[in-house]
Order: C-alpha cells, then structure tokens, then sequence
C-alpha cells in the first residue's frame, strides 16, 4: 500500500506540473511581448489553470482542459444524457453507489472492509517500505531503466526526502483512514445527489460546481498522508523554451520532496488557448465547424517566432 501510495504521488505531482494547460505567474515584460506578435503566452494559460485549481474550482479546471467547442460538446452529451429516462436498472445501481458513500454511516461500513485488509499488511508494512526504496535506487542506478539522466538526477535528489517520508507517515493508521473516509463521504452528502433524479435537476455546471466540495475533501484527505497538492502546485516553475506560432514547448518543474522534478511538453494553439499535444489527440478535430487539425499544421510567418528562454515563477 505504501508502495502505492508512493508512486501515485510522484505521478501525481508530475501531472500537476505537465497539467494543460499548466500554470505559473506571467511577467508584465512576456505579456507586452505576446501582445504584440498576436501570439498568447503559454505561461498565462498555465496559471490560469493553476488558479482554477487552488481555488477548488471544478467547473473551471473543465473548462480550461477543452476548447469552447470542445466543452460545448460536453454539454450537449449531459444534456442528452439528463433528458432520458432513467431505467429502473441504471437508477438502482446509481443509487447503491452513491449510497456507499453518502449513507449516514458510511464511514462504519467502509472502515468494516477496509481496517481487516490494514491489519492484515501491517506486519509485511516495514519490508514493503524497504523493498520500494531499494527498487528505486535500482531505478535510479541500472542503466536499463526508462528514466533519462534528468529525471534520475531529480529522483535521487529526492530520495532522502521520500524516504523520510514514507517512513514517518503511517499510511496503516485505522485512525488516519477515518479521517480521510470522514472527509470524504461529508463532502458527498454535501453535494445533495443521491438518485439520478437529483442529477437530472441540474445542468453541467451546476452539476460540476456541487462536485467541488469532493475535490476539496479530496485534498484534505490527501494532506492527512503528508501530500499537499496545494503545495506543490505553489512550487510551480515553468520555462518557456520556443514558441512558434501554433506549437510550443515548455518544461515545467514542481518541487516533490525538497526536490525539483521536470518535465517537457509540448503545446498546441487551438482556439486561442494552449492545450497539450497529447492532449489534443482526444478532441474531435472536426467538429463545430473548425478543424483543429489544421491548427495543428499551419506553419507560423517566420516573425511570430517568440523569445527563447522567457521564464514565469510564482
């Protein structure tokens, strides 16, 4: 469980940083600069997003994942999905689900199935501990491994810290795991959706606004395991290394563990906001009347090159 917990909060953090759009404080000086050119700061984006998730604003972060056309699509689908009618089959299952975590005594329920699974890997918590560093210093070492000499030279600068970590957070903790459950199943019940009929009452933004509180609770919980997403977010640097026209690429960098970890990405401008190239594989390039794949090919004039190297930090 540890082991777990380990890797999905380096992944995690990761995420944040390579997030798109990502998110760092712009400079008046790149700003001017953009404007003039026609072309928009990556880095205005990034912290547009960082913004909407420091703030626990759902519908935003949403919102600025997707093109307009791409978020009106999504609402075309929740519509659709809110106006037929429920079967009885599909209403029951909802209502078991939502009911595992918003019942009153949901808390008593979930720790009845969870604290035998704790107990049972307490005794096996300290060799799992010691396995999952002594896998990463393999990681870190063997030259068969998937990481390049940048992430190695981040995760081992890192490993002191994650092992202070993982040894000093009891992740087993019945105690722990109650507080987290308790967050968690208050911030459902505060949501006011416990049928398909409560959903059907709302639209999407709504819908998303109520779903908040989860994200909040979420967060909470996590810091109860010594992971502050918040605060990672905070530590947020990110460079701009080439900005041409419709592509760019940056590399952003969060600090895990006392340690910098970095990530290059590359952008797409559609719409006037900058998405991830990966990203953009997901979007229907065709709908809406704008095909985004042409955005993707159109080669910039040779002016709209932008400065290397522009840097935006909180």
């Amino acid at each position: 469980m540890k082991r777990t917990l380990l890797s999905a909060s380096i992944l995690l953090a990761c995420a944040i940083g390579a997030s798109q759009p990502a998110f760092a404080q712009s400079n008046v000086e790149a700003n001017a600069t953009t404007a003039s050119i026609g072309v928009p700061n990556p880095a205005v984006h990034i912290r547009e997003t960082v913004q909407r998730l420091r703030a626990n604003d759902l519908l935003g972060l949403v919102q600025t994942a997707m093109p307009p056309a791409q978020f009106q699509m999504l609402q075309g689908a929740y519509e659709m999905g809110r106006n037929e009618p429920a079967t009885d089959e599909h209403r029951e299952k909802f209502a078991e689900t939502v009911a595992r975590y918003a019942d009153p005594n949901a808390v008593e329920i979930l720790m009845a199935e969870i604290e035998p699974k704790l107990i049972e890997a307490r005794p096996k918590a300290e060799g799992a501990i010691l396995m999952g560093l002594g896998a990463m210093q393999m990681a870190i070492a063997s030259p068969e491994s998937d990481l390049n000499e940048e992430q190695r030279a981040a995760l081992r600068m890192a490993v002191p810290g994650i092992e202070q970590w993982a040894k000093s957070t009891d992740f087993l903790s019945s105690a722990s795991m109650r507080r987290a459950l308790t967050l968690v199943t208050d911030a459902v019940r505060s949501t006011g959706i416990y049928t398909i009929e409560d959903v059907q009452q709302l639209s999407l933004e709504q819908a998303l606004g109520q779903a908040s509180s989860v994200l909040v609770a979420a967060k909470q919980a996590l810091r109860i395991y010594g992971l502050d997403l918040d605060e990672i977010a905070d530590s947020l640097y990110v460079e701009v290394l080439d900005v041409d026209g419709h592509t760019a690429k940056v590399r952003t960098t969060v600090t895990v563990f006392n340690a910098p970890i970095s990530k290059e990405m590359e952008l797409t401008l559609i719409e006037g906001r900058w998405y991830g190239k990966e990203a953009v594989i997901h979007f229907d390039m065709h709908d809406h009347d704008h095909d985004y794949s042409s955005d993707c090919r159109r080669r910039p004039k040779p002016e709209h090159k932008w400065r290397l190297g522009d840097a935006c930090a909180n």
